[in-house]
């Protein structure tokens, strides 16, 4: 056999036959998809323990011993052993809501920047904006959930999340749109390398005025002091936990662990878009991505020890002062992007 013709045949044997399915393993397992899974892990692992973290601070600062750090997991291990109890006012939607919000969070975690600076596989999906409208999915979707049941409390919550949600989702994308106008580009990688490229971006008006509202949007988003109690759990006047207040068992423990990846994810954002862009790993690299992991760790120490001390120094706003609350955070994106085309920047 001629060598051309021999080595037509041996290619032929590598793309269509076992050598072929080795190298479609090797392209699955390769180094970005691996990083891609270890970013996922990274959020799914670590959320419970940052919600603990700020729960145990919070009531050291208010001189109380407080739960373990670690009690998120005894509590979601104890949940998913449970079975679940339903109304029977509820429809499909109470029950799929749970499933759909979880996967909505974990979209998000994929095509952000959590431990590298560089995209992944799957970053391609959305741009932060995208990724805002995820999250608005899983909100909508929490908000349905809470009005199936036709209960009192999930009704109030439902129809409160949507009113705040209604004014915080402008202003999340002005926000974005004052971090675009300094990186010229909406991929949350692109901004990431703008503003760790050039130090000087971060003093600018237009980038500090959009890192204040971001901060009060998380707040806003993951109902923190001022506008709504995270510890509380009979209140009349909660937001979050009264919509899934009819939840318990399994379908309660992904509401609860979907809250926390939220918190995880937005947190992850603004120390890691806004605030230190630096100490990312690289896609290429999994060292890199693996040392990345603590000083992300470092980085939610920081965000963390800001909302803890917010919670524990502020009282809760009463609700008709949530408007005003949100329109200053508006009202700060919106003179970023005006002083972005005056500066020029």
């Amino acid at each position: 056999m001629p060598v051309p013709c021999f080595a037509a045949w041996a290619n032929g044997l590598y793309l269509h036959g076992r050598p072929g399915r080795r190298r479609q393993v090797e392209v699955f397992l390769s180094v970005p998809v691996l990083i891609q899974v270890l970013q996922s892990l990274v959020v799914l692992c670590f959320a419970p323990l940052y919600a603990g973290v700020l729960t145990r601070a919070e009531a050291m600062l208010a001189s109380r011993r407080g739960p373990s750090v670690l009690q998120p997991y005894r509590d979601l291990a104890k949940l998913l052993r449970k079975g679940s109890v339903t109304s029977d006012q509820a429809s499909w939607i109470f029950r799929i809501t749970p499933f759909v919000a979880f996967a909505c969070y974990l979209t998000v975690s994929v095509i952000v920047p959590i431990i590298t600076n560089t995209p992944l596989p799957l970053a391609f999906l959305a741009d932060l904006i995208g990724g805002a409208f995820v999250l608005t999915l899983a909100s909508f979707m929490t908000s349905l959930a809470g009005l199936d049941t036709a209960s009192p409390p999930g009704g109030l919550g439902a129809s409160r999340a949507s009113w705040v949600g209604s004014m915080a989702e402008p202003a999340l994308i002005l926000v974005f749109f004052t971090v675009g106008a300094v990186s010229a580009s909406d991929n949350p990688y692109l901004m990431n390398h703008a503003i760790a490229s050039s130090p000087y971006a971060l003093v600018l008006p237009t980038h500090v005025l959009g890192l204040v509202a971001f901060f009060m949007i998380v707040l806003v988003e993951n109902g923190r002091i001022p506008i709504d109690n995270p510890g509380g759990t009979t209140e009349i006047s909660m937001i979050e936990e009264n919509r899934v207040l009819e939840y318990s068992g399994r379908g309660y423990a992904l509401m609860k662990w979907g809250s926390w990846m939220k918190l995880f994810v937005m947190s992850s954002i603004f120390m890691n878009v806004f605030v230190i862009p630096w100490g990312l790993g690289t896609s290429a690299d999994l060292p890199s991505a693996l040392l990345a992991i603590p000083v992300l760790l470092g980085k939610l120490a920081l965000c963390g020890l800001a909302i803890v001390v917010i919670d524990t120094s502020f009282a809760k706003l009463r609700f008709f002062r949530i408007a005003e609350f949100l329109g200053a955070s508006f009202l700060l994106a919106l003179v970023g992007v005006a002083t972005s085309y005056v500066i020029g920047a």
